[in-house]
């Protein structure tokens, strides 16, 4: 016995269509995508990664700051109470030092959200850079060191300024095979000084480092 079949009406033929034309454009967008993803350009993964040290490096300083504000430079007073000598404070330099290194160690080994312009996956040069911005994560691993400098300059007549200066190294790469990239960067910050009576020293006080 012959089946029939009921025609397709207008509508469902117009439906099928559409879903076809949906399908191959969301396999397009996929296609271009990861295209786009494939050809972004070095300096935008290295400045990427650069921002992401950075980031981390004054998160951590400024937090393990906060919770250890020092004094980081000791005073020493005559008769009339001006300062007449200093020295700075080894105990809790180290002590800073071991705070910031150790937040560092899981800050730097992360991942970061870089913000590209749809138009700069196509590859067309007229839509690179514009566009919404769509996220790309990029994951990293790092390290750190950290160093304090002592400085003695004259401050005035008979007057010395005393100032520690704390600088951070970091390094941050990415070992993923879409995107290579490997930065070193530093940031300083004066974390104490003061004036003292007297000439510039000859010799900085040890503990500097």
């Amino acid at each position: 016995m012959r089946r029939w079949r009921r025609p397709q009406t207008a509508r469902a033929r117009r439906g099928k269509r559409l879903l076809a034309a949906a399908v191959a454009l969301a396999a397009l967008a996929v296609f271009c995508w990861e295209w786009g993803i494939s050809s972004l350009s070095e300096g935008l993964t290295e400045e990427v990664a650069r921002g992401y040290v950075l980031e981390k490096v004054t998160q951590a300083v400024e937090e393990e700051l906060e919770a250890s504000p020092g004094p980081y430079i000791q005073v020493e007073r005559g008769p009339d109470g001006a300062i007449t000598g200093s020295c700075t404070d080894a105990r809790a330099l180290h002590a800073l030092k071991a705070g910031i290194l150790e937040r560092l160690s899981h800050t730097l080994n992360g991942k970061a959200t870089a913000w590209v312009p749809a138009g700069s996956l196509t590859g067309i040069a007229f839509l690179n850079g514009r566009g919404p911005g769509l996220p790309v994560r990029m994951a990293f691993e790092g390290s750190a060191d950290l160093r304090f400098d002592t400085e003695f300059t004259t401050a005035g007549v008979n007057q010395t300024l005393h100032r520690v200066t704390l600088t951070v190294s970091a390094r941050a790469y990415s070992q993923s095979r879409r995107f290579t990239a490997s930065v070193e960067e530093s940031s300083s910050a004066v974390l104490a000084e003061t004036v003292v009576v007297g000439p510039v020293p000859q010799v900085a006080v040890a503990g500097a480092r």
